[in-house]
């Protein structure tokens, strides 16, 4: 299994942009130059809180090219079923309190497996 620095120094070659790291301080001291040099450049910014990432600020430009190469996986015939996106949860029902409980399951369920994973 490659490693996260792996992951992220190829999802940056095939978004096509450079990444580079601010605490959370820096970026919000420096927020509106930090998007000034997102629009000007092809770079990402990783933001982190005591050296451990938390979020990433892009380009709009580069997030929509990230939606729209998901969305072509998603119309690939060789995924027939939609990805499961980390944090979505679509809702179909009237019982909001029956979606409630159904959400909670799928949380402890998903940090079961979380804590069995590593």
């Amino acid at each position: 299994m490659p490693s996260q620095k792996d992951i992220e120094r190829q999802a940056a070659t095939l978004m096509g942009f450079t990444q580079h790291s601010v605490g959370k301080t820096q970026a919000r001291k420096n927020f509106f130059p930090l998007v000034d040099s997102l629009t000007t450049s092809a770079s990402a910014v990783e933001i982190t809180d005591h050296d451990k990432p938390v979020a990433v600020l892009l380009s709009y430009q580069h997030y929509m090219a990230l939606a729209s190469k998901l969305c072509m996986l998603a119309k690939t015939p060789a995924h027939p079923k939609s990805p499961n996106l980390i944090g979505s949860i679509k809702l179909k029902t009237d019982n909001l309190e029956a979606a409630s409980e159904k959400i909670a399951e799928q949380f402890k369920r998903s940090l079961k497996d979380t804590s069995s994973s590593l």
